[in-house]
């Protein structure tokens, strides 16, 4: 496992002052791995532990994060695609979504299609973990919605 959780790590760039929002659904695949990755890089983590969809719901203000974390999160939420949607607007240009979700949710084919059509580029599934995807995609400045 730890070696899984350190190819994890490497989803994460080296930004100093890293500001990173973990949205988790008591999970807790990762929570060690995001905060040796806050450490590293003297940065901060808001931890939103989900309760409904209402725990997703952001006041966040525009580019406030480089990296999105949420843990099998949005399974529990009818409306997707507005969540990713404030997500989207959370995020830093060039910031990364990266999203937990259980093999056994079975929906990797329309999450990869959402994050697409939302505007998010590059979306991929990866295999790392025994029972959980993790899916990942980035946000680009003036491509689709792009702020």
């Amino acid at each position: 496992m730890q070696q899984k959780l350190k190819l994890f790590k490497e989803l994460f760039a080296d930004y100093t002052n890293i500001a990173i929002l973990h949205i988790d659904n008591s999970l807790g695949l990762v929570d060690s791995a995001l905060e040796e990755v806050r450490a590293q890089n003297e940065g901060n983590i808001k931890y939103i532990p989900f309760v409904d969809e209402n725990s997703a719901k952001l006041k966040a203000t525009a580019r406030e994060y480089e990296y999105i974390v949420l843990g099998n999160i949005l399974t529990y939420c009818s409306n997707q695609e507005a969540i990713l949607k404030l997500m989207y607007k959370a995020i830093e240009n060039s910031g990364n979504i990266i999203i937990l979700e259980k093999i056994s949710n079975d929906n990797r084919y329309e999450l990869l299609d959402l994050l697409e059509n939302i505007g998010f580029q590059a979306p991929n599934c990866i295999e790392l973990f025994d029972d959980t995807y993790i899916f990942t995609a980035k946000k680009m400045h003036h491509w689709d919605n792009g702020l």
